[in-house]
């Protein structure tokens, strides 16, 4: 492709390089459909291959059909004064987000802001961006970023992108945006001192907050954690990601969602419009309006769109017109899933293809999806992947991919030509019907980048999940087995964290810690920041519950991946992890032994009681002949109806008899998630056929039989494969669940297709139009009773719940009330049973127990709680009352110290010993403060008391021991010293307290003490990490 083509020729005529460059805010009385004229598709922004800049139009021009422009304004942070001078001093965006984000946290107001202060502000982001605090609070300003902050112990590191990276990614991006030319969206190599560069990996966030007078906006830092299609294409500065949080729009759900469907969000004169909303966010993009400001073309704004311009760019009205229009909204998703840009491919060599179907056919029209036997699965040619395997560097080919290509997404497999399977010649790819979301009228250069979500891969063991156990009980696998798979399991895990008395001992006892804790897999994805799914490592299916949604992506930015993200700071004075997991296997590091430190053994007790809870409480129980990867429909239908393939590109082996082999044949279970229908776990038979032997790590599915063998099953590309031979002989492969007659009629049925609404809303006035619109794109912040549906375990409903985004179907008020009523109140045994366990109160009678037929999960909480109280009670026999007398290897420092000390004042030399007195003197100090803080935390909490508040105390204690000592005279010994000294003082006075003033100095002693071996950070980075994301040994 020439350089500079990429963007200025996408698909219904729009890119990111509109001559919308400047607009008012004033709505176009003059025009009566001035949202909607969608069947008449605006192709009057013609490419600009020599990016020369706009031709303003006239404004009335410039807002007609813009979709947004007659919203009400909502200020974030604006301040019009304000935004002329940031416009004048031509500061970085990054510099203007952080002196916003300061006003939205009430650390300074817009009077704050002055000339001068900005003349101090100038510069890139890089450089300027990280003194806004300094300057406006009227402080010094650092003279370089803060740059980012490493803990090396050992072996361990921690590492995040500093703010120095993401205002240096702020740079790069900006100068891409500026030069117009597709750079952000990847593929076009180095850039500004990154190799293979790509945009749209810092993420904007804000969380709504309910206040006094209505709603306010806090703006949080940016971080880099993931890209996706959206902000590469747009850019990062141009995605605003809001944060609704369950509470607020549980107590206040109709008023948020007319204020959020109602508004345009002002950020210092630039306006923000919502396009979507899932899983708790609002996500907006900058458009091209401007309020009290002029656009400014060095800050590329003149490469601005619309609204309506992303609208016929990602998701043109015109074309999927016969869509409903709440899966039209859902559609929004594709572009939101996290991914990675890799190659790009010609047009002529992206073929579109017709899904394979049951023969002969039995249905009319659009052939049902359990008929379609390819569904959501294209073919890809072996240069593509050779491609895809080089731009990731993987260690070899994959058979498959999970991605998105324009307005497709699902997975592609290796084509079974063998003259397509070569790595040489131009990169191709065959999309299916089944795979296309949306329609596109000509795919353009963005549209036709593939988007890698994840490769092909394995990951094993598997483990069952209450809904699974359910299923397993239901169809004949005994209790008894259940309930020794669930003690083998704990048996093992507890042995490992429990046997102290061989000779390696405690390396065992740390990779059990790490395993419980995901610690190295939280290392992995914050160093990646959003690549680790694309490049083959962490979870391949999401949590047990809510899973298949076809739009529901395990992303990188989900509740489970922010807590491992967000898992790797320190405290900031004693440099003590703030998990349990990492701060024990920093002890273990640094060679303490739990029998010999209190404060270990605590914690391992703490960290075997989480493993204990994950399987009574949420029956997380492993399976070892299990193994979890993605399904492809077979290739060449050699398959006959019940049987799969698998073969792993790694040896398995036998548990039992330890033969290694790469096939799994025989009798198996395979099972999808959610699993709340007896139909939803299938034994079928393994095979090994030599036709599908260059499918490594897929599970092979067969294309033959009345239906496909997927539709069985739960939703969701990943399946679990169990080959456990008392799970798979006891098992009753039960019949096809149908939904029960009637059904239909307990829901209600909103159906409108985009036709219809664009006829609709275009016979509203403007304000209304786009008020309208708003409500159909912000669809996913709207009630569908899916989460008190799935705790009702009403299967039938919380499934159709589950696709009302979709379908546009709701439960009806009065039978809501009767479920409600029914099911809402009565809590199963095995519930009632765990809360009394965590002594919560229940409201309402105690249940009973089914007697005739014992429910599973009643059985397993009972004997889970038994196996609770044997291993706990096991565990505290093993305490020492001798720990926790003096560590000699911590004090040994501060007592040579004395010593040396004494023999220099022998020989006259007193400075030495009055540094000594000092030191005391200052650990004294805050030893007294760390005892009234100790003394406060332990009295009983009164409605004002907070953990912060305790921990704060703490804090202060740990900052005032950090300081360092006020000498009397000239200082003999070297910081370093100094802080050996005090931390070894602080051991001889309390272990407590010196762990929780000088954790990382503690750990050092002990390790030197052990002979430690010295490691610089970047070596630390990489140790052991990535040889175990990726399940190799040390």
């Amino acid at each position: 492709m020439p350089d500079g083509s990429r963007r200025v020729a996408d698909s219904a005529g729009f890119t990111p390089a509109r001559s919308e460059h400047t607009r008012t805010l004033e709505p176009d009385h003059h025009s009566p459909s001035s949202m909607l004229s969608l069947m008449e598709v605006d192709f009057e922004i013609k490419a600009r291959r020599n990016h020369a800049l706009p031709t303003p139009r006239k404004a009335s021009e410039r807002r007609k059909n813009d979709f947004s422009s007659d919203l009400e304004p909502f200020y974030i942070a604006h301040c019009e004064r304000a935004s002329n001078l940031f416009d004048a001093c031509n500061l970085a965006w990054g510099t203007i987000y952080e002196i916003a984000r300061g006003v939205t946290k009430g650390q300074w107001n817009w009077s704050s802001v002055t000339r001068e202060k900005l003349d101090r502000l100038l510069g890139t982001n890089a450089e300027a961006a990280h003194k806004v605090s300094a300057v406006m609070q009227g402080r010094e300003a650092p003279r370089s970023p803060v740059s980012e902050v490493w803990y090396v112990s050992i072996v361990s590191y921690h590492f995040t992108p500093s703010l120095r990276q993401i205002r240096a990614e702020y740079d790069r991006e900006q100068v891409a945006i500026v030069e117009n030319k597709g750079r952000g969206l990847g593929g076009m190599g180095l850039w500004k001192g990154k190799d293979a560069w790509y945009g749209g990996r810092i993420q904007q966030v804000g969380r709504l907050q309910r206040v006094q007078a209505g709603f306010s906006v806090q703006l949080e830092k940016p971080e880099i954690r993931r890209s996706h299609r959206f902000s590469r294409f747009l850019g990062s500065r141009r995605i605003l990601q809001i944060k609704v949080p369950d509470d607020l729009l549980y107590k206040h759900g109709d008023e948020v969602r007319v204020f959020l469907g109602s508004s345009r969000f002002v950020l210092c004169g630039r306006v923000f419009v919502p396009f979507h909303a899932k899983e708790g966010s609002m996500y907006m993009m900058e458009t091209n309006q401007d309020y009290e400001r002029t656009a400014s073309l060095l800050d590329g704004d003149q490469f601005r769109i619309s609204l309506k311009g992303f609208v016929d760019w990602h998701n043109p009205f015109h074309l999927n017109s016969n869509q409903p229009i709440s899966k039209w909204s859902t559609r929004w998703a594709l572009g939101l899933s996290t991914s990675v840009p890799t190659l790009e491919f010609g047009a002529d060599n992206i073929i579109f293809i017709e899904d394979e179907c049951v023969t002969p056919q039995d249905w009319t029209g659009k052939a049902p999806a359990e008929k379609v036997l390819t569904d959501g699965c294209g073919w890809i040619n072996g240069s593509a992947l050779t491609q895809i395997m080089r731009i990731m560097k993987y260690d070899s080919r994959p058979t498959a991919v999970q991605g998105r290509i324009g307005g497709s997404k699902g997975m592609w497999i290796l084509h079974p030509e063998p003259l397509e399977q070569v790595a040489d010649g131009p990169a191709k790819i065959w999309v299916r019907e089944s795979q296309t979301k949306i329609k596109l009228n000509q795919l353009g250069p963005s549209q036709r980048i593939f988007d890698l979500l994840a490769p092909s891969r394995v990951t094993c063991p598997s483990r069952l999940s209450a809904q699974l156990l359910i299923n397993l009980s239901h169809n004949g696998v005994p209790h008894q087995v259940l309930k020794e798979l669930m003690a083998l399991g704990l048996k093992d895990e507890i042995h490992q964290l429990t046997d102290w008395d061989q000779p390696h001992s405690m390396v065992v006892v740390w990779k059990a810690i790490e395993r419980a804790g995901h610690v190295i897999m939280g290392r992995v994805r914050r160093q990646l920041a959003g690549q680790a799914r694309a490049l083959g490592l962490g979870q391949l299916r999401p949590a047990d519950g809510q899973a298949g949604d076809e739009e529901k992506e395990l992303d990188d930015d989900d509740d489970e991946a922010t807590q491992l993200l967000d898992a790797s700071s320190h405290k900031q004075y004693s440099g003590q992890p703030l998990t349990l997991h990492e701060s024990a296997l920093e002890l273990l590091q640094a060679s303490f032994h739990p029998l010999k430190l209190d404060l270990l053994f605590n914690k391992l007790e703490s960290i075997l009681t989480l493993v204990l809870d994950d399987y009574v409480e949420k029956f997380h129980i492993p399976v070892s002949e299990s193994c979890e990867a993605y399904i492809i429909p077979d290739p060449y239908g050699v398959l006959e109806e019940g049987e799969i393939h698998f073969r792993s590109s790694e040896m398995i082996t036998n548990p039992t008899t330890g033969a290694q082999s790469d096939i799994i044949t025989g009798y198996v279970l395979v099972s999808r998630s959610p699993t709340r229908l007896p139909s939803d776990v299938q034994k079928v038979k393994a095979v090994s056929h030599p036709k599908l032997s260059n499918y490594f790590d897929v599970i092979v599915f067969p294309i033959k039989g009345t239906q496909s063998l997927a539709s069985y099953l739960g939703g969701g590309d990943t399946v679990m494969l169990t080959w456990c031979k008392a799970l798979v002989e006891n098992f009753r492969s039960p019949p096809l669940t149908k939904a029960p007659e009637g059904l239909k009629q307990e829901f209600e049925r909103e159906v409108e297709y985009v036709r219809d609404f664009d006829k609709r809303a275009s016979k509203l006035p403007p304000k209304q139009a786009q008020q309208a619109f708003q409500k159909v794109l912000l669809l996913g912040l709207a009630e569908t009773r899916v989460g008190l549906y799935s705790k009702f375990h009403d299967a039938a409903v919380f499934t159709t719940c589950l696709d009302a985004s979709k379908t546009g179907l709701r439960v009806k008020i009065p039978v809501f009330d009767r479920d409600r009523q029914q099911w809402g109140s009565n809590k199963p045994w095995y519930s009632w049973k765990l809360e009394q366990a965590k002594a919560i109160k229940s409201n309402g009678q105690t249940p009973s127990k089914r007697q005739a037929a014992p429910f599973i999960l009643d059985v397993l909480v009972e004997e889970g709680e038994k196996l609770r109280k044997q291993f706990l009670g096991d565990y505290r026999k093993l305490k020492d009352t001798r720990r926790d007398m003096e560590d000699c290897d911590l004090t040994k420092p501060w007592h040579a110290a004395k010593s040396k000390a004494a023999q220099a004042q022998a020989a006259g030399i007193h400075g030495f010993a009055e540094n000594l007195k000092d030191i005391e003197n200052h650990v004294r100090a805050s030893w007294c403060a760390f005892q009234r803080a100790a003394a406060r935390s332990s009295t009983k909490a009164g409605p004002s008391d907070s953990t912060s508040t305790k921990d704060g105390a703490f804090a202060e204690v740990a900052r005032d021991f950090a300081r360092c000592p006020a000498f009397r005279g000239f200082q003999y010994f070297s910081d370093e010293d100094v802080r050996t000294l005090k931390a070894s003082l602080a051991a001889s006075k309390s272990l407590r307290f010196a762990f929780s003033a000088a954790f990382q100095e503690l750990c050092a002693i002990k390790a030197r003490a052990a002979g430690n071996v010295a490691f610089t950070h970047q070596f630390a980075q990489f140790i052991r990490t990535f040889s175990q994301a990726r399940g190799g040994d040390d």
